[in-house]
């Protein structure tokens, strides 16, 4: 519940900060996935995002109207449908928070769940990172990932299986690059903050240093059997999605995207790393989400880039003296406007 969850992160229930200036002029749209009828439930995603709707709402101050959640469970409860956090609510999402944005707005996208690394086209080498919605596996037979992973006796390849199984058609996956076209539309002199605690989720055409490119080369990760993991006290937030010969970002949208916006981008792990979740202090997080609102408590919700980067890699680094396989950077990108003394969130 949200009691539960705001009493899971102290120090988020009163209001900490004044009203900005500009506080009609702010929107958030959360996303919380724990896939929790999939092959591959996680269990801590709809904390996170409780955590985090008790920050806005609470300490900062955020009215209703200008959040929205989008989360698969509700205390057991149907959600409401075009609250479901499927690819087309989420696309609907982020028209709705950058649609009619103007310069002095503050919006805020945040995600955490699943992420996913594919080839770009067929048989490429170069893979992309996507966000992977409740209905990724929509279009798919009900029973593709069982036929897929099923021990076969005639040496036939995962990818040959898959292939078969799928019958042309793909998964539902959301782009990194599409996120980052929508960002590239926000005007200058607009505030865009991004935090994303799952893997392979590094925004294209954004640094640190030189930008992010919109490919990389695939991350080994083995055979990852998802329903012995549901029992691991540690879960990684990363979905090891079989092949398919299907391109799953259009082709319309540009590979080099340049934000104009003062966008500020936070993620739980490097593109080589992975993000976890864990019980800490109670309840399964993630373990990036959990610092992230630490370090904004330990700068009293309103904190530098640079002392917030240096808290939050500090918060993270103490976890792995507690928890084995803990290893994961947290990653702050920053457009051509925004620079490490701006102000968090």
């Amino acid at each position: 519940t949200a009691t539960a969850a705001a009493a899971a992160t102290p120090g988020l229930v009163v209001p900490q900060r004044p009203l900005p200036s500009n506080h009609h002029r702010r929107k958030a749209l959360l996303v919380g996935i724990n896939y929790s009828s999939s092959h591959a439930p996680l269990k801590g995603c709809v904390n996170d995002l409780w955590n985090l709707q008790c920050l806005l709402r609470h300490t900062l101050q955020y009215a209703d109207d200008q959040l929205r959640l989008l989360i698969d469970t509700v205390d057991g409860r149907p959600q409401k449908p075009d609250r479901i956090p499927t690819k087309a609510n989420i696309q609907a999402g982020l028209r709705w928070l950058v649609g009619g944005a103007q310069p002095g707005d503050s919006l805020l996208f945040v995600f955490c769940g699943y992420g996913a690394q594919h080839p770009r086209t067929p048989s490429s080498d170069q893979y992309e990172g996507y966000l992977v919605p409740v209905d990724y596996a929509a279009d798919l037979p009900a029973d593709f990932f069982d036929r897929v992973n099923r021990p076969s006796s005639d040496n036939s390849t995962v990818e040959s299986r898959a292939k078969a199984a799928a019958g042309g058609q793909g998964y539902r996956l959301l782009p990194m690059l599409e996120v980052a076209d929508h960002i590239a539309q926000l005007p200058a002199m607009c505030r865009m903050s991004v935090m994303m605690d799952c893997c392979y989720a590094l925004i294209p055409g954004v640094g640190p240093g030189a930008s992010h490119p919109a490919t990389f080369s695939k991350v080994p990760r083995g055979q990852v059997d998802y329903s012995k993991l549901r029992d691991f006290i540690s879960r990684p937030r990363f979905l090891e999605l079989p092949e398919l010969p299907v391109q799953h970002t259009p082709a319309h949208i540009p590979t080099n995207p340049s934000p104009k916006c003062w966008l500020h981008g936070f993620s739980g792990c490097k593109i080589e790393e992975w993000a976890a979740e864990f019980p800490i202090e109670g309840t399964v997080q993630g373990a990036f989400s959990w610092a992230f609102l630490k370090a904004l408590a330990r700068g009293h919700f309103h904190c530098g880039l640079y002392q917030f980067q240096r808290v939050l890699t500090e918060m993270l680094t103490d976890l792995r003296a507690h928890f084995r396989g803990v290893e994961q950077t947290p990653v702050v990108q920053l457009s051509q406007a925004a620079n490490m003394q701006d102000v968090v969130l």
